[in-house]
């Protein structure tokens, strides 16, 4: 175990708590309800904002799981990035300064709660459902999370893989239990300011230490890995099915709906928006140029580049300390996703499950402790799922996202723009978005020889589901 490498770690993980430990000083001196652990009280800043949704989005697959897609197929998955920004920037354009109105018109302080009041759901099927859903498709979000600094501890500083995962889970609860959202997005701020310096800095070394772009294109066609981006016929309908789809996502996505419900303003979005874009375009150029360079990096081929690839890279170019300090960056992408997931999660659970359907008149110190405690109870759960070491970080984040975006983007775009949606719909069109992934990820059907993204067919039938249902249970 490298010395100087975990106590770089420990140095990070200690700004974490301090972050929390403020956090909770700020909550412990005014009143801490539900509603200020959930969305903060939506008090968050505009730069806070653009920066902790973005930060929540990326996790550890911004470092492991696209550099290694783009090291494995080269070019062909870019347009998994392309698709990012397309489907981010119009989810800032039109969903988040409306779902910021909409929920607080609605005193919402959850996605599932905003679609039972705009739907006037008494029954409280829509959170049954939308809960339910969310804690599958989470759970399997949060162990991708746990997996990844379980490699990067496991890989970096000699830590067992399963005993660097609950690493994760303890620091994750450690400022998330204290702060609620407010710690959180604080966290993710700096997380994400941090890991966009990281993943900037490590390849753009890389790629002058191996001699430029006539060393990068000499090792892909070694390699036989293409480089080019406008694809043909062919290729064009493998990216419409596959890598295109995922844009899709963010029309629905709930841990990062939840940080345009917590902003402070509507009006202030536009500047969230291109702080965040631009964030993200930089983000995910440094990943993408990762892959790039292992390319060139590494004379042996990687023999599993989602663990090796970004790892290995960071220890060959800096010196120990600073090499411990940079793979933490890993350590923010994944830390800032699995809080915001949690905190939505526990959100669903506390509000919209127990204090409507069991607890009515519950206390808000009652709602916070049974927001604390689902939240540990998620975690725990989610590395029990993390346990299998034989999945792959691309494959449970795309599943999940896929899962999540086909089950709440369709509603959540007819709830802000449409007038003619029930509750009947609303309840029927989530549940069959959500099973349509996942039978779909069973089936594993091909279309002209690619496989074809879960979140296509969920999305459409979802969306056709809502409007049919609707129709036919008018009156």
């Amino acid at each position: 175990m490298n010395t100087a490498m975990l106590f770089a770690f420990g140095c990070y993980v200690f700004i974490l708590i301090i972050i929390g430990y403020l956090a909770w000083r700020r909550q412990s001196y005014a009143k801490t309800t539900s509603t200020d652990f959930i969305v903060g009280g939506r008090s968050v800043n505009y730069w806070v904002t653009a920066i902790s949704a973005h930060a929540a989005d990326m996790s550890d697959w911004l470092f492991m799981g696209f550099p290694a897609a783009i090291y494995l197929q080269g070019m062909f998955n870019i347009w998994v990035a392309i698709s990012l920004v397309l489907g981010m920037f119009v989810s800032w354009q039109f969903i988040a300064p409306a779902i910021r109105r909409a929920t607080a018109h609605y005193r919402s302080t959850t996605l599932t709660s905003f679609f039972e009041a705009k739907y006037h759901d008494t029954t409280g099927r829509i959170s049954l459902v939308g809960g339910t859903i969310m804690a599958f498709f989470f759970t399997i979000y949060l162990a991708a999370g746990i997996k990844g600094v379980g490699y990067v501890l496991s890989t970096s500083f000699g830590i067992p893989y399963h005993v660097g995962g609950l690493i994760a889970i303890v620091v994750t609860l450690s400022y998330t239990l204290a702060g609620g959202f407010v710690a959180a997005a604080w966290v993710d701020f700096f997380q994400g300011i941090f890991l966009l310096a990281v993943v900037i800095i490590t390849p753009l070394l890389g790629y002058f230490s191996v001699g430029g772009y006539s060393a990068l294109v000499g090792a892909a066609t070694q390699k036989n890995i293409s480089l080019q981006i406008l694809p043909n016929l062919h290729t064009f309908i493998g990216i419409l099915l596959g890598p295109i789809a995922w844009g899709l996502g963010y029309l629905g996505m709930p841990h990062i709906l939840s940080k345009f419900m917590g902003a402070r303003s509507a009006d202030e979005m536009y500047k969230s928006k291109y702080i965040g874009i631009t964030w993200q375009i930089l983000a995910l150029s440094g990943a993408a140029l990762t892959g790039f360079v292992g390319l060139a990096f590494f004379a042996t081929p990687l023999v599993n580049p989602e663990q090796q690839l970004f790892v290995n890279m960071t220890m060959a170019l800096f010196p120990a300390f600073i090499a411990g300090f940079i793979l933490c960056g890993i350590l923010a992408a994944t830390l800032s996703t699995m809080n915001s997931q949690l905190l939505v999660l526990a959100g669903v659970i506390t509000d919209d499950l127990y204090k409507k359907r069991y607890n009515p008149t519950a206390s808000e110190q009652t709602l916070v402790t049974i927001f604390r405690i689902a939240i540990t109870v998620i975690s725990l759960f989610a590395f029990f799922v993390s346990w299998n070491e034989q999945s792959t970080i691309f494959g449970l984040v795309q599943f999940a996202w896929s899962g999540l975006g086909a089950s709440f983007g369709p509603l959540t775009v007819l709830a802000l723009y449409a007038k003619s949606i029930n509750k009947h719909g609303a309840c029927a069109g989530i549940l069959a978005g959500g099973t349509t992934a996942l039978l779909w990820r069973i089936v594993h059907p091909t279309i002209a020889g690619f496989m074809v993204n879960e979140m296509l067919p969920g999305f459409v039938i979802g969306l056709v589901t809502i409007v049919g249902i609707s129709r036919i249970t008018k009156k």
